[in-house]
This record gives structure tokens, C-alpha cells and sequence, in this order.
């Protein structure tokens, strides 16, 4: 899939990891102009996720697309009402406690547990 990518798009950067295992390596070694991710990062940390997040460069823009709630009782809310198929070893996005990193940060709720997430720098 990363090859027909980079076929598709010859001057973009991909990359492919295990976010399990964290950031990969190679990502941390360069700032980007814009970043796209969806149903991936809610494989990081908190702490992951705006350490990837202040990759971008001045002006830069992210993209994300996830499961993502506004505040934290939201999330604990869908987590009681879908106990049986909650992943607790995912972590998702709790837009309030973003906004600590990212004031800029806008969010559109898609629907009764996911949205996106545009982060401005």
C-alpha cells in the first residue's frame, strides 16, 4: 500500500510503523507543512500524541480523524454505554484536555463517538 502511495504522490513522505511501539524514529526527524491521520493516533499517549502534533511547522495544519469526544465525561459516557465493545487499551481523544496544548485546536463531532480534530499552528 506505501509503495503504490508513494507512486501516487512521489514527494511525500511516508512512513510506515507500529504506533504500539511508539513514534516512528524517522518522523521525529523532520517538521512538516501538513499531516493527515485518521483512526491511527488514538494508538498513542497523550503525551505521543502532542509530541506529534508540535511536528508541524509554523503555519503547518493536522488533520485528524477519530474517535474523539469534547470532554472527558462524554468519553466515559460511550465507554459505559458500549462496555462490551470498548477497546481499553486504546486511547482517544478528549478535545478539552487537548485545548491545554493546542487553544487553536477545532473540533467537529461526525457523530456519537468520532470527529475531527484541525490543529493550526
Amino acid at each position: 500500500m506505501i509503495e503504490l502511495a508513494q507512486k501516487k504522490m512521489p514527494n511525500a513522505h511516508l512512513y510506515q510503523g507500529d504506533f504500539s511501539k511508539g513514534l516512528v524514529e524517522s518522523l521525529l526527524q523532520h517538521t512538516y507543512d501538513f499531516i493527515i491521520a485518521t483512526y491511527s493516533l488514538h494508538h498513542l499517549t497523550d503525551d505521543e500524541k502532542i509530541q506529534f502534533i508540535q511536528l508541524l511547522k509554523e503555519g503547518g495544519c493536522i488533520l485528524i480523524g477519530d474517535v474523539a469526544f469534547q470532554t472527558r465525561s462524554d468519553l466515559e459516557k460511550c465507554n459505559k454505554e458500549n462496555k462490551d465493545g470498548w477497546d481499553e487499551d486504546e486511547i482517544y481523544f478528549v478535545v478539552d484536555e487537548l485545548r491545554k496544548a493546542f487553544p487553536k485546536l477545532e473540533f467537529t463531532q461526525v457523530s456519537y463517538c468520532t470527529g475531527l480534530l484541525v490543529i493550526k499552528k
